[in-house]
């Protein structure tokens, strides 16, 4: 599995940069390819402890989201849901407040970022694994059994 990973890989991961940034990889470092043996795990670097539990979370929500099937969706989260725009930054608490809101989070970008993320060019970092260009991210709890799911919403990726 091909993996593009961000330099400085090896620091803990941290929630907020990856809600506040555009999502994008630019600045000093660029991301670089990476190939890793089969031993390897590449989303260690976004601290996912089980490369088989990420891949059926992120199957799961692309498919919830597909189907709009906002429980689904909300049942993957690890609140407070952090949600980025041109309005400014919020955090979601409850599935309940998810789910009401859910139309202006999940928005078309949003959509058509997870339905055209392709599991083997997924990038990792400190920060976690983003989807499309840094649309959505997921990331890990530090919980002695490990719960996976999303962080993190930006909007108006790439626009001005």
């Amino acid at each position: 599995m091909a993996l593009l990973m961000a330099g400085g890989c090896g620091s803990a991961p941290n929630r907020d940069d990856a809600a506040a940034n555009s999502g994008s990889a630019s600045g000093a470092e660029s991301p670089v390819p990476a190939k890793f043996e089969m031993d390897q795990d590449p989303f260690a670097a976004a601290g996912i402890e089980d490369r088989q539990a990420f891949l059926e979370v992120f199957r799961t929500v692309k498919a919830a989201i597909a189907k709009d099937d906002m429980t689904e969706v909300a049942n993957h989260i690890l609140y407070p849901l952090k949600v980025n725009g041109a309005d400014g930054k919020h955090r979601i608490q409850t599935r309940r407040d998810f789910i009401d809101q859910y139309k202006s989070i999940i928005t078309k970008e949003v959509r058509d970022a997870i339905a055209n993320q392709d599991e083997k060019s997924l990038f990792a970092n400190g920060q976690g694994v983003m989807i499309g260009s840094g649309e959505l991210w997921f990331g890990g709890s530090d919980d002695a059994e490990q719960v996976i799911g999303l962080i993190a919403v930006n909007h108006d990726i790439g626009r001005k």
